[in-house]
């Protein structure tokens, strides 16, 4: 089954939620993706801003 396909906009937000001081977890959960994929876009995306990534 496929899953729901994320914006870069999008995944910037997510990890700018978990920056702001929201639990890692609590993220994922609301975002509906898996702790290994917020890490991989953390990797990927970590130092992007929203406005840089469109």
């Amino acid at each position: 089954m496929k899953g729901k396909r994320y914006s870069t906009g999008q995944k910037i937000r997510i990890l700018r939620a978990a920056d702001a001081g929201k639990p890692i977890l609590e993220v994922c959960r609301e975002a509906g993706i898996s702790e290994q994929t917020f890490h991989r876009w953390k990797r990927e995306l970590g130092m992007l801003e929203v406005d840089q990534a469109e």
